[in-house]
């Protein structure tokens, strides 16, 4: 098996997460073979490795020890950590694992008459077929079966003939003594391990490892078990067959590359987490581990790479470490960040020597010529081997996240399980100094070189005593001891040699190069001796002989650091420091032994400080101390809160025991407490309040006053004592009965301004005195209560069944159960209520006798409001259904006057309609407009824009009301005057297609009218008003001609007849109510019959009845006259590619009392009426009919009035004919217009 030294290059990897990725692996294992060799050792005398099986046996896995490699000069090894291959042929010179091959490499160097003969070899030697061959030994040809072959120069051997003899023919290859003995004479070349040329980064070593695993074991790297790792790593190393080849990349600097660890030092490259910062300050953070405070190694200057500074590790399946120690036999720690397990194997301190001479002994002549061999961390031994010869072994899987911590001297080695990353560094407690003055006079014997100077970090510790802890000092001390005994030896022996001459010389500041022994190689520090003729050469004083052949000791020169009189000083100091613990532990002592004049609390804490400042170790003194100092402050504290209770109160109560055991807990304590003598005082007067507290309770019904001075003398006593729940149970049954009686007034029934008790309360009362403990008086009152609850619940539910209609009840009824309930000394709110509305219910039928006793009949209104706050009544009411008989019959006629009356979906009420109007304006016209598109919102305002028209007056009195209905026609006629003005003023100043008009609405066609309303003269688009339908029964230019149009806002209603309102007067007669509709409508019929009477008149006389006929003959229809109305209307011509052409401006007139027809077609109607009459325009060129300026103008005033009247008349058909007939037929507009359309 062969194992590189892999170059691994960590830069920006980071270490903190496992990277493992599959590609091809680069490396193939050849045929492996079964080995017939056991694989397992006997494993029964060792707990630890009881529990597993080491797989694998020490099979000859150096076939000629320390000899030239015939072919590539490869050192092969069991284990490999640096790059090593083993082949059949190849020689291995660095790896033992066979107890056997110790005896054959012993017997190898014998020199005697024999031939050596291996043993235990790979292959199985036949017998010799040519039996004429001669023996070398002994020179005869029998016994053919025991003959041996050499493979190296066909020489033939007996058995029974080698020295020492075999028992067996050893099974493989076999070379004869002479040919191992040409081979032992050869020059060995350096043994060690090959650094492998490729470099690799973090990731592509990962990759290269796992394909690897994988491959070997054909399965994914995670589902293969570590003791099949285990196996087939000691099946290699035990196998001459196969040859493996496994990178490792060891021995990487942290300085160089990074450390798996945060640093401080990173944070110069960018900003650490708290997370981070946290790792990089612990202790377990192997960069800050070995300069920790009790570690020895902070106090080595330099930077020690591997001990002082941390090695990280890469591994991969099958790459491993050897049997070896820690230079100094110093502690090691191992922490694995990532990866897969490393298989440990560990052999305690005490069994390091057998483990050396078993090495030795399976090795001598390895050893003879590389003594230190063991130190190269090239040689291992299969663990089961070393078991048998009586070596204990340790063995263990270490994990990711794990440490694992190696003791001084004790050897270790193992191997990875796969792809991992690991750190570790060294570090030296104190018990570690002795071992390390072992181990330096181990190297001194090995002739191996020191990493540091032992007796330097002895002394640079040693020039500091106070900052050291205790149990370093002693150590110190008695290392420096020994030292310093050491040295006066050594100086002795150089006076006897005649050396006189010194000088001092700083060793410290020399190199470690420049200060070693010329002969054992040890880093000098306290002395050394130098020669004049070699002065760059110096021996230390256990080698002076040894440092030069030529020149008298005479002439030698000691260097020394520091003299024999400066020694003893730094001794003293040490040793002071070393005492102080013992001096301390004395005082401690004599303090615990104490029984009188112990010392106090304060001067306890002053010892306890003095182990503090000092460093003293952790030990059972120490710990006691802390204990005893601590249980005196607790102690001192609740002797404190027990003599001054009201100030300071615990947390739980004591019971008087507890308290006496605390008592003599304080008097064993080890010091003097000052609160003692105050607790004895304080158990006495326990014990008298617990006598007082018997004889209180003792009495039968103890009063309230003296049970609550006995709880408030308890509060002094933070105690928990049987007699104060006693005490608080008394005091509960005395204050609940105390409440009873006070909320039932029995304690002064004459105070009247208590209100009494709710039924909340009352079972609030029975609710606690359930929890009270029972008592003669407790229940008797209890039972009183609940009488009085049940009483008071039954009258309760009886006035809420009233309340909830439940029960119909009259006033009588509902009195004489508040009556009743008053009796009662509770509150009943449901009663309460009742007795509430009994007094609404009189109220209400006070309000209706007066409305009752009035001259004149109610309002419908008042009616309507009575019955509102009846009905939610809970009393019955007798007078409520005549009223509600009443409502139903005024409504009822308001129901039918309506449906008569308004139009569908009309924008005004019946009050309006019936009612002058007080506010007309040109604003009204456009609100009517606006509603068209949001007739929700514009009804809403209308209502509050005629709200005013809507009541006329709040008098009662009927002549008022009439008065002020007259007063509201002269102002509708006045402002309709004023109206018609302003409208025909703007007709006249504006133009019909200025932009300005607030009543302009085209269509989106060429042309569309206007047309003027009859009474405020307001023009509007046809697009915009409803139109009438067209009479085609006439001729078109008598329907055009007698065209009537009356706006929305001016034609409010239906128009009804005189004779239907005045059957619904009769209808209002018989009703015992006032409507204000009804009175509207009486004062609208009176208008009406006064202004048919005035119109009669008017038309009465001659004049009018000439101009009637002559309007009749002129309109050539004497039918029908009542159902004609007129309208006028007028013609816009929209913009055109023409801008000369002329707008026009005429008025249409027709007789109409028709319903509306769809605005889509009033255009084609309108034109096929104008080709019509110009057909028949010779027929109405006829004289108009004329009249005298005063009648004219008498009949306009009547026709105005008869318009706004919401009544039918048919005076108001014959005054709208003559005034029409008064028009010329021959208006230059109409003639203009009726070319016009026969030109177009």
């Amino acid at each position: 098996m062969k194992s590189g030294g892999a170059n691994l290059s960590l830069d920006n990897v980071d270490f903190f997460s496992n990277q493992s990725v599959s590609p091809e692996s680069p490396m193939k294992r050849s045929k492996r073979k079964p080995v017939d060799e056991p694989l397992f050792a006997d494993v029964s005398n060792n707990k630890e490795l009881a529990k597993l099986q080491l797989f694998g046996s020490a099979g000859p896995k150096m076939v000629g020890l320390g000899l030239m490699a015939e072919q590539k000069g490869r050192m092969r090894s069991y284990m490999s950590i640096e790059n090593m291959e083993v082949k059949k042929e190849d020689i291995a010179s660095a790896t033992v694992s066979n107890p056997n091959v110790s005896s054959y490499l012993y017997n190898l160097l014998l020199p005697c008459n024999n031939t050596n003969v291996q043993k235990n070899m790979s292959h199985q030697r036949g017998h010799c077929k040519n039996s004429n061959i001669i023996k070398l030994m002994c020179s005869k040809d029998s016994n053919d079966s025991l003959l041996l072959l050499c493979d190296g120069c066909d020489d033939s051997y007996h058995t029974f003939c080698l020295i020492p003899p075999l028992q067996n023919v050893p099974i493989g290859e076999w070379r004869c003594p002479k040919c191992i003995a040409k081979e032992c004479n050869k020059k060995t070349q350096a043994y060690g391990f090959e650094q492998a040329r490729k470099e690799y980064t973090l990731q592509s070593f990962g990759e290269m490892a796992d394909a690897f695993k994988s491959e070997y074991f054909t399965k994914p790297v995670h589902m293969v078990p570590t003791e099949a790792v285990e196996r087939e790593f000691w099946r290699l190393v035990g196998s001459l067959e196969e040859d493996l080849t496994v990178e490792y990349g060891a021995d990487i600097h942290v300085i160089e590359n990074g450390s798996g660890f945060p640093r401080m030092c990173d944070a110069e490259r960018r900003q650490l987490s708290s997370e981070e910062e946290e790792y990089a300050k612990s202790g377990w953070n192997l960069n800050n581990l070995p300069v920790q405070e009790q570690s020895l190694l902070r106090s080595i200057s330099g930077d020690i790479s591997g001990m002082k500074i941390p090695w990280v590790y890469v591994g991969m399946c099958f790459s491993a470490f050897c049997w070896h120690i820690e230079d100094h036999w110093t502690y090691s720690i191992n922490y694995m960040h990532w990866g897969e397990p490393k298989t440990w194997y560990g052999i305690p301190r005490e069994d390091a020597m057998k483990f050396e001479q078993v090495m030795h002994d399976s090795a001598p002549e390895l050893f003879r010529h590389h003594p230190d061999l063991l130190h190269h961390l090239v040689t291992t031994m299969n663990p089961a081997t070393l078991m048998n010869k009586g070596v204990r072994v340790v063995r263990t899987n270490q994990c990711a996240g794990e440490f694992m911590i190696t003791f001084p001297r004790a050897y270790h080695a193992g191997f990875n399980q796969g792809y991992n990353f690991a750190e570790a560094v060294n570090f030296c407690p104190a018990d570690w100094v002795p071992v390390g003055r072992q181990c330096v006079a181990h190297y001194r014997k090995m002739k191996k070189t020191c990493v540091f100077s032992h007796e330097e970090i002895v002394c640079k510790v040693a020039n500091n005593p106070s900052s050291l802890d205790v149990q370093v000092a002693a150590v110190i001390y008695r290392d420096m001891l020994i030292m310093m005994q050491q040295e006066k030896e050594l100086r002795k022996q150089l006076i006897d040699l005649g050396i006189t001459k010194a000088d001092r010389e700083a060793f410290e500041l020399l190199p470690d190069d420049e200060r070693q022994c010329l002969f054992c190689r040890t880093t000098c520090f306290l002395s050394a001796v130098t020669c004049p003729c070699k002065p760059d050469s110096l021996a230390c004083l256990y080698h002076v002989k040894n440092l030069c052949s030529t020149c008298n000791t005479t002439d030698y020169v000691l260097r020394y650091r520091y003299s024999l009189d400066e020694l003893p000083p730094i001794l003293h100091k040490l040793k002071q420091r070393a005492e102080a613990f013992d001096t301390w532990c004395d005082m401690v002592n004599e303090a615990f032994k104490k029984t009188s004049d112990k010392l106090t609390l304060p001067e306890l804490k002053v010892l306890l400080s003095e182990s503090e400042e000092g460093k003293f170790p952790e030990n059972d003194l120490l710990q006691r101390l802390k204990s005893v100092v601590n249980e005196a402050e607790i102690c001192s504290r609740v002797s404190q809160q027990l003599v001054n209770t009201r100030k300071h109160r615990t947390r739980c109560c004591l019971t008087l025991n507890e308290i006496k055991a605390f008592y003599k807990q304080l008097q064993n304590l080890p010091c003097a407490l000052p609160h003692l003598k105050q607790v004895s005082e304080y158990i006495e007067n326990i014990q008298d309040f617990i006598a007082s507290v018997e004889v209180g309770l003792g009495k039968e019904e103890p009063a309230m006053d003296e049970i609550t001075k006995l709880l408030e003398d308890s509060s002094q006593f933070d105690l928990d004592l049987p007699q104060i729940p006693l005490l608080h149970q008394a005091l509960q049954q005395a204050r609940w009965l105390k409440d009873v009686r006070s909320h039932l007034l029995l304690e002064d029934p004459e105070d009247e301004d208590r209100a009494p008790v709710t039924l909340e309360q009352l079972r609030k009362l029975i609710d606690d005195g359930i929890s009270v403990a029972p008592k003669q008086s407790v229940e008797r009152a209890m039972a009183e209560l609940q009488e009085l609850l049940v009483l008071a619940e039954s009258w309760e539910a009886k006035a809420r069944d009233c309340l909830t209609n439940k029960v119909q009840v009259s006033i009588t009824g509902a009195t004489s159960i508040t009556d009743k309930a008053k009796q009662i000394p509770v509150a009943l709110p449901q009663c309460a209520k009742l007795g509430e509305a009994i007094k609404k219910a009189q109220a209400w039928l006070n309000k209706v006798k007066s409305v009752q006793n009035q001259d004149y009949y109610p309002y419908f209104e008042v009616l309507e409001a009575l019955s509102h706050q009846a009905r939610p009544m809970s009393i019955k009411m007798e007078q409520l259904a005549l009223i509600e008989s009443q409502i139903s019959s005024a409504r009822s006629w308001k129901e039918q006057t309506s449906k008569i009356f308004l139009k569908k979906n009309s924008l005004f009420t019946l009050l309006q309609v019936l009612n002058p109007r007080v506010e007309i304006s040109s604003s009204v016209g456009a609100k009517w407009r606006k509603r068209k598109n949001r007739s929700s919102i514009d009804d809403q305002h209308l209502e509050k824009t005629n709200k005013s028209n809507t009541n006329l007056s709040d008098s009662t009195d009927p002549i008022k009301v009439v008065a002020e209905f007259k007063e509201a026609e002269k102002k509708e006629m006045e402002m309709l005057i004023l109206l018609r003005e302003s409208n025909d003023a703007k007709a006249l100043g504006l133009s019909v297609d200025s932009p300005t008009s607030p009543i302009k609405h085209t269509k989106p066609s060429d042309q569309s009218f206007m047309l003027q309303c009859e009474v405020c003269h307001d023009w509007f688009h046809t697009s915009c008003v409803p139109l009438p339908k067209l009479n085609n029964s006439k001729s078109r230019v008598s329907i055009l001609y007698e065209l009537k149009f009356l706006c929305p806002l001016c034609h409010r209603s239906r128009r009804p007849h005189l004779t239907t309102i005045l059957s619904l007067l009769l209808q209002l007669q018989r009703l015992p109510v006032r409507i204000r509709e009804g009175e509207a409508l009486q004062c609208l019929t009176e208008r009406a019959m006064s202004w048919q009477d005035k119109a009669r008149r008017i038309l009465s006389t001659d004049e009018c009845q000439n101009a009637l006929q002559r309007a009749v003959k002129l309109a050539g229809d004497t039918e029908g006259v009542e159902k004609n109305n007129s309208r006028r209307r007028k013609q816009r011509t929209s913009e055109s590619h023409h801008p000369d052409d002329e707008k026009k401006l005429c008025k249409i007139e027709r007789s109409a009392d028709v319903v509306d027809e769809p605005r889509n077609s009033i255009d084609d109607a309108i034109d096929s009426v104008i080709h019509n009459t110009m057909h028949a325009s010779r027929d109405i060129t006829g004289t108009p009919v004329c009249l005298s300026k005063e009648t004219k103008s008498q009949l306009e005033s009547m026709m105005l009035e008869g318009d706004i009247l919401e009544v039918s008349l048919p005076e108001t058909q014959n005054i709208w004919r003559i005034l029409q007939a008064t028009q010329p037929m021959k208006d230059d507009n109409f003639i203009d217009l009726l070319e016009e359309e026969s030109q177009s």
